[in-house]
């Protein structure tokens, strides 16, 4: 397989090899989980189903192959795929891209390990939720202060 995924515990780096380094314009993609909203299972044709059509640039073939990039701007979806059924979907915020799908040998043990290194980041992690921005921004207003003092 031409498309490797290798999880880690800051992200998940996808490293491409042999023709599909051509078609995907890069010889590895490191997502940080900062950027990861979540990830899933999905059939072959319910990924492409929600996919643009736009390859720019990318390489496909139908019913077999479809590496690159797809779609432009905020729809904009990395695509490592050959021949597979299951594949793992990868959903980002930001960009370069929205969406990462993958095929790979274990597409199940694969979404548990990035679920698992996901949930683990989240909680070593200091993030601050919106709502406590919010409330903190809220009790700011309150008290009169307009700007921090320095």
């Amino acid at each position: 397989m031409a498309v490797r995924l290798d999880v880690d515990s800051t992200g998940f780096t996808v490293r491409l090899s042999g023709l599909d380094v051509v078609a995907g314009g890069r010889r590895e993609l490191f997502v940080p989980y900062e950027r990861v909203l979540g990830a899933r299972v999905m059939t072959r044709t319910d990924a492409l189903a929600s996919s643009p059509r736009l390859a720019a640039p990318a390489l496909w073939w139908p019913r077999r192959l479809r590496v690159g990039c797809w779609g432009v701007g905020e729809r904009r979806q990395f695509w490592g795929v050959h021949d597979g059924a299951h594949l793992v979907v990868v959903y980002l915020s930001g960009r370069p891209f929205h969406r990462v799908v993958l095929d790979v040998d274990e597409p199940h043990l694969t979404h548990r390990r990035i679920d698992a290194a996901l949930l683990h980041s989240k909680q070593l992690g200091a993030r601050r939720s919106i709502r406590d921005r919010a409330a903190r921004q809220a009790s700011s207003r309150q008290s009169g202060a307009r700007w921090s003092s320095p």
